[in-house]
């Protein structure tokens, strides 16, 4: 068992672009079904902290592939195109 407090402690990796997207917000969930929909995250975009330079970003239950100890591994969005950097 895990508690919402715990997973708001995992930082969230995209495995398909590796990139570190933040930390758990809030959660949305369906009462009646007993069920979580999504998550909401902060990340930073590399501003300073009283320079709103966080960005909200909403993870369908769905996307979460595995919550390990320290991270959440998700699958969104489109892969690194190799070709693009001559590997």
């Amino acid at each position: 068992m895990i508690r919402v407090s715990d997973i708001m402690e995992k930082e969230i990796i995209n495995v398909k672009n590796g990139k570190r997207m933040g930390f758990i917000t809030d959660i949305d969930m369906d009462v009646n079904e007993g069920k979580v929909i999504s998550f909401s995250i902060s990340g930073d975009s590399g501003r300073g902290f009283f320079s709103r330079g966080y960005e909200e970003e909403s993870i369908s239950w769905n996307d979460i592939l595995k919550i390990g100890c320290d991270t959440i591994i998700v699958n969104i969005g489109s892969e690194f195109n190799l070709d693009e950097f001559n590997i």
